[in-house]
């Protein structure tokens, strides 16, 4: 389209160059015939510019190629220094690719960005051609939308370069028919005044600085302050033209304290606000529900866009993965799903589904071939190894069952052989009732359902041994320290102080008296022994 290359040509400001001696020329590149009734607009340019002194040439043909001769002599008298003051003017059908744009004769056909170079004559060419003289230079583009567009083009104006020093005029016929029936051609007009009075729908850019335009200065000169005005008149213009947010950031750029500064943010906001607020509304309008939410997170989630929870809420996370997902779509990545979007969603991720499902399909079929040669490689778990190497593999394979019920056969097998085993061991410690025959069976057979008992005859055996040793040992100690008739009585008699019961005291320890003595032991924590030994005397006459 025209919008995004003229938005550039509002840019350039450049002074125009000095005068020359040589000619004056116009080349007319009108590919429509003279005779042409689909237009109502008269059309005559040539009068016009012949009248104000230039030498014009309108090539005429059914083909491009007149044209692009024409444009070739021009080039040539240029080179040579022929052309003081130049004019070109194309108008009709156009198509272009963003980068440049080309005039095309009348019933052309359709052309792709591969063959209109051959078709069609370059605007861009023709800007260059342009800015090569040396004097003042004007682009007059008349751009005309057909069918002619194929692949690769878009209809009419739709990019092409500047060249500093061009002044470019671009409009409908009818305006560019008044612009050479007025402005430009007026003596003593600069190209600012000219942009200033410029017809409804044609823009001027380019080189718009100077106080002199395309036919010199004259006795009313604009003054600077005006021309000024004009040029960010122009600019504005242009910018309302394209009504885009590059080109109202462009002019708040160049004129930061410019007179249309209000309207230029206002409009800007407005506009890069548009895309959301677009799709918020086109989102709003399908209703989703909280299940339909959930499902859109789903197939995004089985597209690999979206890791987070399947809750149904729009947040962040799922606003981000559909715009990658819109993004990789090859649609705007606005983050809002419209119906068209969201039919496609649901068709690439069912497709997806039924991917990923038959990929799981081939990945368990294989898996199962895998489990059945490993099941036949260890022997179809005829022995324990096999079958432990099968689990250890394979914990939930086909076999497994099969696999854990034998192990338990094995091992039921294997319990009763060890049980036979102890219970004949146990038989033969319980004979011997000794406290190395209950040791040995423990060492044999550490947990088997005798162990517990064996533990316990075995402590009480050894606890009997204690008790023996520790009384043995206290009945020596007696001798030494109550072997005396007088000691016992003073034992006794403090046996009976303290509560102990022991009975007559006269110097007999009999079984009475030795009880006391263990209950004395016993309230004091001493061994239990009913025999007085040495810690037994201390304690008892209060030695400690």
């Amino acid at each position: 389209m025209l919008q995004r290359k003229l938005f550039s040509a509002v840019l350039w400001f450049c002074v125009v160059a000095g005068p020359s001696l040589a000619a004056d020329l116009a080349l007319i590149l009108d590919t429509r015939a003279q005779g042409d009734r689909r237009s109502a607009v008269a059309f005559d340019p040539g009068a016009a510019l012949e009248q104000a002194g230039f030498e014009v040439v309108a090539p005429k043909g059914e083909d491009i190629a007149p044209l692009r001769a024409a444009a070739l002599d021009l080039e040539a008298r240029i080179t040579a220094g022929e052309v003081a003051r130049l004019v070109i003017l194309a108008a009709g059908e156009m198509a272009g690719d963003g980068q440049d744009s080309w005039l095309l004769p009348e019933d052309v056909g359709t052309v792709s960005r591969l063959r209109i170079g051959a078709a069609g004559l370059s605007v861009n060419a023709l800007s260059a051609i342009a800015g090569a003289v040396e004097g003042p230079a004007v682009l007059i583009l008349a751009p005309e939308e057909g069918e002619a567009a194929g692949a690769g083009l878009r209809p009419g104006l739709s990019g092409f370069s500047e060249v500093p020093g061009v002044t470019y005029a671009i409009g409908p016929r009818k305006g560019i028919a008044a612009l050479l029936g007025g402005p430009l051609l007026a003596p003593g007009t600069s190209f600012a005044g000219v942009a200033r009075a410029a017809p409804d729908g044609v823009i001027l850019s380019g080189n718009l600085s100077g106080e002199m335009g395309l036919m010199g200065p004259g006795p009313n000169m604009v003054p600077e302050a005006q021309l000024a005005e004009a040029r960010e008149d122009g600019f504005w213009q242009a910018v309302e033209a394209l009504d885009t947010v590059a080109a109202y950031d462009a002019y708040i750029a160049t004129y930061p304290e410019g007179r249309y500064l209000s309207q230029a943010r206002e409009r800007r906001d407005w506009l890069r606000d548009a895309p959301g607020r677009d799709a918020r509304s086109a989102e709003a309008a399908l209703g989703l529900t909280r299940t339909a939410r959930r499902d859109v997170q789903r197939w995004l989630a089985v597209l690999g866009f979206y890791e987070r929870g399947i809750d149904g809420i729009f947040g962040r996370g799922t606003r981000g993965a559909i715009a990658t997902w819109q993004e990789q779509a090859g649609v705007e990545p606005t983050g809002y799903l419209d119906r068209a979007d969201l039919a496609r969603l649901r068709a690439d991720a069912t497709a997806r589904q039924r991917e990923i499902e038959e990929e799981e399909r081939r990945q368990q079929m294989q898996e199962e071939r895998r489990d059945r040669a490993y099941w036949r490689d260890t022997g179809r778990g005829e022995d324990e190894a096999g079958l432990r190497a099968y689990l250890d593999r394979y914990p939930e394979g086909l076999f497994a069952e099969t696999a854990r019920a034998r192990l338990d056969e094995i091992e039921e097998a294997r319990r009763d052989a060890i049980d036979r085993a102890a219970r004949a061991d146990w038989q033969a410690a319980r004979e011997a009732d000794t406290a190395e025959a209950y040791a040995a069976f423990l060492r044999d057979h550490p947990k088997s359902r005798f162990a517990e008992e064996a533990r316990a005859r075995l402590d009480e055996i050894e606890r009997g041994r204690a008790e023996n040793q520790a009384i043995a040992q206290a009945r020596e100690e007696e001798k030494i320290y109550a072997g005396a008739e007088v000691v016992r009585i003073l034992i006794e008699r403090r046996l009976a102080q303290v509560g102990a019961e022991p009975g007559p005291v006269d110097g007999r320890f009999t079984e009475e008296t030795r009880a006391a003595i263990r209950r004395f032991q016993r309230s004091r924590g001493l061994p239990v022994t009913g025999h007085i030994s040495q810690a037994t005397a201390a304690a008892l006459m209060g030695m400690r």
